[in-house]
């Protein structure tokens, strides 16, 4: 099964000075179905940095949502402004 993971400006920039900066675009292949949550530490990505999640078009509300099919999600990381 094939995950695109789309990030964030938001979520490029906290991950952009560490010792594994992330890609844009990301593409895991997985053998199993996976939560969220499993997919996001399988990329490096603390869950926690992740705040809203978007797969069709939807928000999804729960970090243990299974991906059982070919999907893309896309992951925005936190905001602030003022």
């Amino acid at each position: 099964m094939k995950v695109t993971l789309k990030l964030s400006e938001s979520l490029l920039s906290i991950y952009k000075e560490t010792e594994k900066p992330l890609q844009e675009i990301m593409v895991l292949n997985l053998e199993n179905p996976s939560t969220l949550r499993e997919i996001l530490i399988k990329a490096d990505i603390n869950p926690l940095m992740v705040p809203m999640i978007i797969i069709k078009n939807q928000r999804c509300k729960s970090l243990d949502y299974l991906i059982k099919n070919d999907e893309t999600i896309t992951l925005i990381g936190p905001l602030a402004g003022g």
